[in-house]
C-alpha cells in the first residue's frame, strides 16, 4: 500500500515536468507562424535561450513572401548582430521552398543572410531550404556572409539539412561568402547536402565559396556531399568548404559537381576545397 501511495504521488509531478519541459517548445505549421516565430527572435525572446526549441512540423511554401528578411535580422551600425536564435531548430524532414533571397540580398542592414542570419549556440537539423538568389540589385554592402540555412554559425551544430538554392551572378560585383552555411566557427556541420547550381560569371576579389562552408575556422565539416554545379569567378571555391582554417577538418565528405573556374587572376578550385590552412586536415573524402 505504501509502494502504491508513493506511485500515486510521483504521477501528477511527472505530469507536471513533462508539461514545464514542453513548455519551452514552439511548433510551426504555417508561413504565419513562421514570422511570428522570426518576430520574435528579432525582439530578442530567443538570446541565449539554448534550451527552447522550435518544432517544424509542416511542409512551408513561401511563394508568397516577395523578399525575405533574415532570421535575426537587427544589427547594430558596426554590424553586430543585436538578437540571434540560441535554441534548437528541429525540421522534422520538412522543406521551406520558393524562398527567394534576391530582393534583400547585398543591403547594408543585412550584412549576414540566409534563412537564419547568424546563430550562437544553436543546432538546426532535418531542414530542407529550396529556392533561388538571383544578385539581380547593386550590393550595397561590400562584403555579404550568405548561407542558405545559416549565414554564420558559431559555437552551433547543424545536422541532416539539405539546401537546394541555386545562386546565380551574371554582372554584380560582390564579395563575401555563399554555401549552406556562409562561415563556421567552432561549429560542426554533418549529413547535410548541398544540391544547388552556384553560377558567378562576374570578377571578384573575396568570395568563399562551398557547397557546404564557405570559410570554415575552428569548425569540422563530415559526412556531406555536394552534388550543384559550381561556375565561378570567385577567387576561393570548393566543393565541399571554400576556405579552411584554424584546425578545421572536413572528413567522410563527397562532391560530385561539376567545377568550371573562370578567373582570370588568381583562382584558387578544389573539388573539396579552395583553400587549406596550416593545421587543418582533409581525410576520407572524394571529388568525382
Amino acid at each position: 500500500l505504501l509502494a502504491l501511495c508513493l506511485v500515486m504521488a510521483l504521477v501528477p509531478m511527472t505530469a507536471f515536468a513533462e508539461e514545464n519541459k514542453q513548455s519551452n517548445k514552439t511548433s510551426i505549421t504555417t508561413v504565419d507562424e513562421l514570422l511570428q516565430f522570426a518576430k520574435a527572435v528579432d525582439n530578442g525572446e530567443y538570446d541565449d535561450k539554448t534550451d527552447a526549441v522550435v518544432s517544424l512540423d509542416a511542409d512551408l511554401d513561401l511563394t508568397g513572401i516577395a523578399a525575405w528578411t533574415p532570421i535575426g535580422s537587427t544589427f547594430e551600425t558596426d554590424g553586430t548582430l543585436r538578437h540571434y536564435f540560441s535554441g534548437k531548430f528541429y525540421g522534422n524532414g520538412h522543406t521551406i521552398s520558393n524562398l527567394d533571397f534576391s530582393k534583400n540580398y547585398g543591403k547594408t542592414e543585412y550584412p549576414s543572410f540566409g534563412f537564419f542570419s547568424e546563430v550562437y549556440g544553436a543546432e538546426i537539423s532535418g531542414l530542407t531550404i529550396q529556392g533561388k538568389l538571383d544578385v539581380s540589385n547593386p550590393a550595397e554592402a561590400e562584403y555579404v556572409v550568405f548561407g542558405t540555412v545559416a549565414g554564420g554559425a558559431v559555437d552551433s551544430k547543424i545536422s541532416d539539412c539539405v539546401s537546394d538554392v541555386s545562386f546565380t551572378d551574371t554582372d554584380k560585383y560582390i564579395n563575401g561568402t555563399a554555401a549552406l552555411c556562409g562561415w563556421a566557427i567552432n561549429s560542426t556541420i554533418e549529413h547535410c547536402q548541398n544540391k544547388g547550381n552556384f553560377s558567378i560569371t562576374t570578377d571578384t576579389t573575396s568570395l568563399q565559396m562551398g557547397g557546404i562552408v564557405g570559410l570554415a575556422q575552428n569548425s569540422t565539416v563530415q559526412y556531406c556531399a555536394n552534388t550543384g554545379d559550381m561556375t565561378s569567378w570567385t577567387p576561393c571555391t570548393g566543393g565541399i568548404v571554400g576556405q579552411m582554417v584554424d584546425s578545421s577538418k572536413i572528413i567522410n565528405c563527397y562532391s560530385t559537381g561539376k567545377i568550371v573556374p573562370l578567373g582570370k587572376g588568381t583562382t584558387d578550385f578544389g573539388g573539396i576545397a579552395g583553400i587549406v590552412g596550416a593545421g587543418t586536415e582533409i581525410r576520407h573524402c572524394y571529388f568525382a
